[in-house]
């Protein structure tokens, strides 16, 4: 009896304990279209609904990570912050007229690039921008494909056919609805082979689909395309927005992948990375670049610095200059709080306490303070 005593006091003093802690609730908006964030808003989280994250990030854009948590948690929340609210801004007062403007985000390791980038990604999605993403570049480069060709219609390239077929598959996911409304079609004859060829006047999802189809066309596809959605732009049929993730791997030294002769290719001799550098020159109008630069998307050689100089050189820098670069820094005090209120609301930080010791452990850099509370 007195052991069961015990164990009622022991249950009712835990209830009580309970009942002080008060799980804290993360500041959020309501204003779920980015269009209607300002400043206002900075450090507090939006969610985006479920389809679409499936339309924009459905075949990449979102590190796994933050896909794995989202799973957990069952919605995807966004903070927004100022280095990408500082672009959406510039989108919003750009005059299309003008030559394409280009952007540079930066910063270290985690600092969240790659979510301003998605957040950015957002807002000209529901402007009615044609996204040309590229989700990260060093998976174009950094593995070994079986599938390496030279290509047959640019001497001294080599072509990734099915890595660019799927790319294509990213793009028409993305851009499939919106392309059927504008009926944008080619502005010419292409002709892939004696008995293949696509006609003047062929929507561009259909020029798409037969790069998806015909995957040792797909490179020639790309470039393609890009050139044709230029045109488009220049001629005011539509706005686009280049945005490429992990951007100074097209300018490391070397890749792992080999041609059937194996040859080892540098990045400069890859026709999908002359594509991206060509997207991303302001010979162009209606539309905009965003480009991240990232150490880890670098060599292991060279992830001493994040900044960008360092990591693209000067080639790089003349290739895309002027742009205007914009930090991400790490987590204000403001925003770090908010983030681990959101996680203490989520219940994947389950203890209280022990901020000061988060924020030494990740220097507030948001995917490290991610993978810290993980097991806490």
């Amino acid at each position: 009896m007195k052991a069961y005593r015990r164990l009622c006091n022991y249950a009712t003093a835990a209830v009580k304990q309970e009942t002080q802690y008060q799980i804290p609730t993360a500041a959020r908006t309501e204003k779920k279209n980015p269009e209607d964030h300002d400043g206002h808003d900075i450090s507090k989280f939006y969610t985006i609904d479920p389809k679409t994250v499936s339309n924009i990030f459905h075949t990449g854009g979102l590190p796994k990570p933050f896909i794995e948590q989202t799973n957990m948690f069952a919605e995807t929340a966004l903070m927004i912050r100022k280095p990408a609210l500082e672009i959406i801004n510039g989108l919003k007062s750009t005059d299309f007229q003008k030559p394409a403007i280009r952007y540079l985000l930066y910063g270290q390791t985690g600092s969240g690039k790659s979510l301003s980038l998605a957040h950015i990604l957002h807002y000209a999605y529901s402007s009615k921008f044609i996204l040309y993403h590229v989700p990260y570049v060093p998976i174009w480069l950094k593995y070994d494909r079986k599938e390496v060709n030279w290509s047959s219609s640019k001497n001294g390239l080599a072509d990734i056919p099915l890595i660019a077929a799927q790319w294509l598959k990213h793009f028409v996911h993305q851009n499939g609805a919106l392309l059927n409304e504008l009926n944008l079609t080619t502005s010419q004859d292409y002709v892939w082979s004696q008995r293949e060829t696509t006609p003047k006047g062929t929507t561009l999802n259909e020029l798409v689909t037969h790069g998806i189809n015909r995957a040792k066309y797909a490179c020639d596809c790309m470039d393609i395309l890009l050139n044709e959605l230029k045109a488009h732009c220049s001629n005011n049929k539509c706005k686009m927005l280049v945005a490429i993730d992990g951007f100074n791997a097209f300018f490391n030294e070397k890749t792992d992948l080999k041609t059937e002769d194996r040859v080892k290719v540098t990045p400069q001799q890859i026709t999908m990375v002359q594509t991206g550098l060509s997207a991303v020159l302001s010979d162009w109008n209606n539309g905009a670049i965003v480009m991240v630069t990232s150490p880890r998307a670098a060599l292991n050689t060279k992830r001493e610095s994040h900044l960008p100089i360092y990591l693209i050189g000067r080639q790089g820098f003349e290739h895309i200059d002027p742009f205007i670069p914009v930090m991400v820094p790490e987590l204000s005090t403001v925003e770090f709080n908010n983030m681990l209120d959101y996680y203490e609301e989520k219940r994947w930080l389950q203890k209280s306490g022990g901020r000061k010791e988060l924020e030494f452990l990740t220097s507030k850099l948001p995917a490290d303070l991610m993978a810290r509370c993980a097991p806490l």
